[in-house]
């Protein structure tokens, strides 16, 4: 293992990494289409934090919906019952002739899958494990759900074309869609079903029937001991080839080559990565917090025995198992309805109460170490720089374009499917005020949601100004978990300085407050930022609230690659091979 030295961790000043510079290249290209060659940090009316101006890019980061567990971890005795249960909730993968009861064929027959052959030799990772990790019902309808959400909300508030008879266009003339996927066929059909509900058709045909791309079936609702029946979805709820209008494209999902991919650095360059979470995982802090855990982390593999058996990523830690497998245990069960003692020695003897309120008494302290987990991994400069950067770069030059497109171009609609620790490092590199500013450290309670995940996005509007209910690092990502990054032209007479856009971050339908590692006076960045240092967007005070900038965000990716190595080639350049261990929920 390459041991980073001091001189690896220490970046001069006049020895920025290429990305550096180039984030300082699109900088300089912005101030000079704006005529200017200084920004001008101001504060602009609050209702800027909803829905006022006009959205004009949007870039949205998701986690797939619904899934069966990862793994299976109880004894070998129950594992057939188990799979025929999860096998009941999830789509089947028929291969005969009847070609309408292929779920997956027909949702790539309208949002065909590109996966480039550097990953995984073109196939999808996880195409071996069914039933588990795949996709349910009820995941496919949650993402077509969100999709809906957001064609509302961007119908309303989006930038719009006008045709030459004072028509609006589709949703399509006025949208430039791109979908990438990390390489998982939950994460690839996720956003296939985003992009059913985003530009799916919705208008009535004939008397009462709808039709759209395609219906899922809904989400099954049966009691676990219904395991092995299947329900198949209405061939007749399919939209053939030959229904759709001239003007219905498709919209392709890229699974990218690694050596441009953006959405997972593990996968990408997994020696470096492992690398960092080694230099995280051997903090003294760490270690003391993680063996602290042990105890809980041994009672759960004597009713989960898959878990101690599970090969360790980075060699290991003090508690001895994969934390995202164990809370899989909680999470997809309670989705379902099942008995966290179902499909045990436990089940239906006269212990099974008293085990079930024991299992209960463990599901929130092993979220809030798994949260705390990554809260210790994504604290790492470094390490958050790495996953976060490229993306944010990505976005940042797709921004700046869009500022000198013209009023009948189409405008960037960027949709990236990923995963729940994809999301949180997104969140940590922004600078979430719930997130980075906790210091509840070593508590048990999980913040836990209120309503639906996307429940504060009413027929398109934000309802909420920002997270109140957010108040604590100790949170996790639900399915179908959403940010959006919405670059927002300011109404005339709200520009200021040479500011004419700003960029507004919703995560679930409420607009985040964001705290991050920049310095309150601009002129500098603080090697340990505590929250109070930082400068604070999204706060209102007197009606006004100070928003992020094209300037500031290029700022903050400077912050990142300067606390970053991701850039250099220690890692050898890209590995196709290996993989460091990490997969997301």
């Amino acid at each position: 293992m390459a041991v980073l030295t001091s001189s690896s961790r220490a970046v001069s000043s006049n020895h920025l990494t290429q990305r550096t510079i180039s984030c300082c290249q699109v900088i300089s290209s912005y101030c000079k289409r704006r005529h200017s060659t200084t920004s001008t940090t101001g504060s602009v009316d609050s209702s800027y934090l909803q829905n006022e101006g006009t959205i004009e890019g949007v870039w949205i980061f998701h986690r797939h919906g619904d899934r069966a567990p990862n793994r299976y971890l109880g004894s070998p005795t129950y594992l057939a019952a188990e799979s025929a249960h999860w096998y009941s909730r999830i789509p089947p993968v028929e291969r005969g002739d009847c070609h309408h009861h292929d779920h997956y064929a027909a949702l790539s027959q309208h949002f065909p899958p590109n996966i480039h052959k550097s990953q995984n030799d073109g196939e999808y990772t996880d195409i071996n494990r069914e039933p588990f990790g795949f996709l349910t019902y009820n995941g496919m309808d949650q993402m077509r759900s969100v999709g809906k959400r957001f064609r509302q909300r961007y119908v309303r508030y989006g930038h719009h074309n006008s045709k030459s008879n004072g028509e609006k266009r589709s949703f399509l003339e006025d949208w430039d869609i791109q979908a990438y996927s990390t390489n998982y066929l939950r994460t690839v059909t996720s956003v296939q079903c985003f992009l059913d509900g985003l530009i799916g058709y919705h208008n009535s045909v004939g008397e009462n029937r709808q039709k759209q791309l395609l219906h899922a079936g809904g989400g099954l609702r049966r009691y676990y001991k219904d395991a092995g029946k299947h329900e198949h979805m209405d061939p007749s709820t399919l939209t053939l080839s030959g229904d759709l209008s001239d003007d219905q494209s498709s919209v392709q999902v890229q699974v990218r080559d690694k050596k441009v991919d953006t959405l997972n650095a593990f996968d990408k360059r997994p020696k470096m990565m492992n690398d960092l979470v080694k230099n995280v995982i051997s903090m003294e802090g760490f270690q003391r917090v993680d063996s602290d855990a042990k105890g809980l982390a041994d009672e759960l593999s004597e009713f989960l025995p898959g878990l101690s058996g599970a090969p360790q990523a980075f060699g290991g830690t003090p508690s001895g198992i994969n934390w995202i497998h164990a809370n899989d245990h909680f999470v997809c069960r309670r989705a379902h309805g099942i008995p966290l003692s179902a499909f045990s020695d436990y089940e239906g003897t006269s212990d099974e109460d008293e085990v079930e309120r024991l299992l209960e008494s463990w599901a929130t302290p092993v979220c809030s170490h798994l949260s705390w987990r990554f809260r210790e991994w994504y604290a790492c400069p470094k390490l958050v720089a790495a996953i976060a950067a490229p993306p944010f770069q990505e976005m940042l030059d797709q921004m700046i374009d869009v500022t000198s497109m013209g009023a009948d171009e189409r405008r960037p609609f960027v949709v990236y499917s990923a995963h729940d620790v994809t999301l949180l490092a997104l969140l940590y590199a922004i600078g979430a005020d719930y997130l980075v500013s906790g210091e509840d450290c070593g508590g048990r309670d999980m913040v836990e949601g209120t309503g639906g995940t996307h429940s504060h996005m009413v027929e398109g509007s934000i309802s909420n100004s920002t997270q109140h209910s957010m108040s604590s690092w100790r949170w996790w990502p639900d399915y179908s978990s959403a940010i959006a990054f919405e670059l927002v032209r300011l109404d005339k007479g709200h520009e200021y300085g040479d500011t004419t856009h700003i960029i507004r971050v919703i995560l679930n339908g409420r607009t985040l407050c964001l705290l991050p590692r920049l310095s309150t006076d601009d002129e500098g960045i603080l090697k340990d930022q505590p929250p109070c240092s930082r400068q604070r967007f999204g706060a209102v005070s007197e009606g006004q609230s100070q928003m992020l900038s094209l300037s500031d965000f290029a700022q903050i990716i400077s912050v990142l690659e300067q606390s970053s190595y991701a850039s250099t080639n220690e890692d050898g350049g890209v590995n196709s091979g290996t993989k460091v261990g990490v997969e997301g929920g």
